[in-house]
């Protein structure tokens, strides 16, 4: 009987075989038990990832919509305010001399983060006819911002583009923010507005004494200018905290909405130059039959503390040759001081009495011009707050004295004016 006989060389190749899938399925659990310890140990090193924003809020910045990467974002917010207003004939004769129903303003906001946190743009629409500067500018001025603003540091931003100026402390609040229906006459003679150019804002609410200064380099002719001119405008503003920093921004919006736990008060001063200006008022008025140089010196002051608030304006413009012609016609820079002063009290309820003081003094070279009469107005208002300065209803009683400075004869006039404000 023949025996078989195994070949060597399939010994070892069965050898080899048995010893690669030994290899082989060590390896399996190796790797096996690797990968079950280190999923949760990347679990633990995974950093958590941010929320994911929606794509459409609503808040107080009004409509936001954000985009996918977290950063871009535009806000988009309106208001609207009416008023109906009514002005006697005389102080003695209180029959309606003019009756007044008017969209006062209405006004689309938007506002963008753009790539980033520290980049964003700002623009402003204005849609009714009286908040369009339509009898000074004879066209429809419907842009009043369009700037790009720069978080440079904590404390420096850095704007470009069209916007308001650091002027009077009632300008530089929104008008959506103020205790009464419209600002003072002050405000209306001396402000200096919006213009276009480069603004730089620092603060330093940590310093021993608080403080924001603000500077700007601007066209000097106002928004939307039609034609330049040689000049250029210098605007600066100083405002210093004491007490420091005002809760919520309070220093920017009338009245002591946030019921200051301790006193805060703001002290601010500025100056304005505007170099061979174009306009009665700078950056506001109808335009100059030749240009004219001006400086406005502003001075104010904030008290807020526990619902009562106290604020004053002082206000001096000045030029050396104030009077242009055309020959027939006589167009003027009002030169003058002004001073104004209002007080409040916030009542839990919601209802906020106020008082306000105003003066117009012009000087004596533009003394019996017509709308050059020193104007004298008292008023007092009462607003009831329904989500803050968004939504309020305001009403007020108003006398206005007025006095031509040349022939010393005088007039006096009682209002009523009534407003609604709608925003978000």
């Amino acid at each position: 009987m023949k025996r078989s006989v195994t070949h060597p060389l399939r010994i070892r190749c069965a050898s080899v075989t048995w010893w690669v899938g030994r290899v082989s399925s060590a390896a399996g659990l190796v790797s096996a038990l690797t990968a079950a310890q280190a999923e949760p140990l990347a679990a633990q090193e995974r950093p958590a990832e941010r929320p994911a924003r929606p794509v459409i809020e609503f808040g107080d910045r009004g409509v936001v919509f954000n985009a996918a990467d977290g950063v871009t974002s535009l806000a988009l917010r309106f208001r609207v305010q009416q008023i109906a207003a009514v002005t006697s004939e005389s102080d003695e004769d209180l029959s309606v001399a003019t009756a007044q129903l008017q969209v006062r303003r209405m006004r689309l906001r938007l506002e963008s983060v753009v790539l980033d946190p520290r980049l964003k743009v700002n623009i402003q629409l204005s849609f009714s006819r009286g908040d369009q500067d339509f009898e000074a500018s004879n066209f429809p001025n419907v842009l009043r911002d369009a700037n790009v603003s720069f978080q440079a540091t904590p404390r420096l931003l850095l704007v470009a583009g069209q916007g308001k100026l650091p002027g009077n402390r009632q300008r530089v609040n929104s008008s959506s923010e103020l205790q009464f229906a419209d600002r003072s006459i002050v405000n209306a003679a001396f402000t200096v507005d919006r213009d276009v150019g480069v603004w730089a804002h620092y603060s330093n609410p940590s310093a021993r004494l608080p403080f924001v200064f603000r500077a700007a380099l601007s066209a000097g002719e106002g928004r939307n200018p039609s034609v330049g001119s040689n000049g250029l405008a210098y605007t600066t503003r100083l405002e210093l905290l004491p007490f420091g920093a005002f809760t919520g921004g309070g220093d920017y919006f009338e009245g002591d909405l946030r019921r200051e736990p301790k006193p805060k008060l703001s002290v601010a001063a500025g100056i304005s130059h505007n170099d061979r200006a174009v306009r009665t008022g700078g950056q506001l008025g109808r335009p100059l039959f030749a240009p004219r140089s001006m400086t406005t010196y502003l001075a104010d002051a904030l008290y807020k503390h526990r619902g009562f608030a106290l604020s004053a304006e002082y206000a001096r413009r000045g030029a050396r040759n104030p009077l242009t012609s055309d020959g027939t016609t006589t167009r003027y820079v009002l030169v003058g001081t002004g001073l104004t002063a209002q007080t409040s009290y916030l009542f839990t309820s919601g209802f906020e009495p106020a008082l306000r003081f105003s003066i117009v003094t012009p000087e004596n070279v533009i003394a019996g011009l017509s709308g050059a009469d020193r104007q004298r107005q008292v008023g007092l208002g009462v607003t009831r707050y329904l989500r803050a300065h968004k939504v309020k209803w305001q009403a007020e009683l108003m006398h206005d004295d007025y006095r031509n400075a040349a022939s010393l004869a005088r007039r006096g006039t009682w209002g009523l004016r009534s407003s609604l404000e709608v925003g978000i």
